[in-house]
């Protein structure tokens, strides 16, 4: 299984912040086992779960905005892993820039925003989901208080799969004036090449037509039990420190 990870965003929720740093680059605080708190940029971890999760080769999609994290990469020692680089020159958005990766795709893959990452046992019971019951994608989901703020599913069917809920999906609605759930996403899938198949100009994983014309085909969503971790707007950033004791 391969790996995409979309970078050069603009980061509008996160200034005068991002106007220095961008949000992968964002310092993310973090325990080892001896309870010692430890920092790392917020890629590292993108990247070690990918590590762990086994994905080979990894796509990064980047933009003109993304110069400082390249030099990053170039800098920060060696990968467990095949980074491969392809160039989103018009930054038209998110599901545009996933289509851009499909020159590069062979197989399935995990595809992850640039600023949200989740425990490493949900990434893995993703993957088991999408290969044990083969969606064309399986879309990880989260519990919010208010969901109008977010891009939540219309949710078909509910079930089960190793411990973990699991929702069909009937679309994907943008931040709705009336929310068909409170399951927001994550921006963390794991998808099939076939979703290469679905609409294009733009609207692309997130596109308008909802969860099953974005992602050409049936999907899933799998909610996981851990705490998500984002580089979103700044209160949420603060609200998330103050939780883990951090000042």
């Amino acid at each position: 299984m391969e790996g995409v990870i979309i970078t050069g965003g603009k980061g509008t929720r996160m200034r005068n912040i991002t106007y220095v740093l961008p949000k992968p680059l964002l310092p993310l605080f973090s325990f080892n086992s001896d309870g010692r708190r430890y920092v790392k940029p917020f890629i590292d971890f993108i990247l070690e779960r990918f590590e762990a999760l086994g994905l080979d080769p990894v796509t990064l999609v980047f933009s003109r905005n993304s110069s400082l994290i390249i030099d990053y990469l170039g800098s920060r020692g060696p990968l467990r892993l095949r980074l491969r680089l392809v160039l989103d020159a018009e930054m038209r958005g998110y599901g545009n820039a996933a289509l851009l990766a499909r020159s590069s795709v062979m197989g399935p893959f995990v595809l992850n925003a640039d600023d949200n990452i989740l425990p490493l046992e949900d990434y893995r019971a993703g993957v088991e989901l999408f290969e044990a019951e083969g969606p064309d994608a399986v879309l990880f989901v989260h519990r919010v208080e208010d969901p109008t703020r977010y891009g939540v599913i219309a949710p078909s069917s509910q079930g089960e799969f190793r411990g973990y809920r699991t929702y069909g999906v009937r679309g994907v609605v943008e931040k709705p004036s009336k929310p068909p759930s409170d399951l927001a996403m994550a921006a963390i899938y794991v998808m099939s090449p076939r979703v290469f198949k679905g609409p294009r100009g733009g609207e692309g994983v997130e596109g308008r037509g909802g969860g099953d014309r974005a992602c050409g085909g049936p999907s899933e969503a799998h909610r996981g039990g851990g705490q998500r971790d984002g580089a979103g707007a700044k209160e949420e950033v603060g609200k998330r420190r103050q939780a883990r004791g951090l000042p």
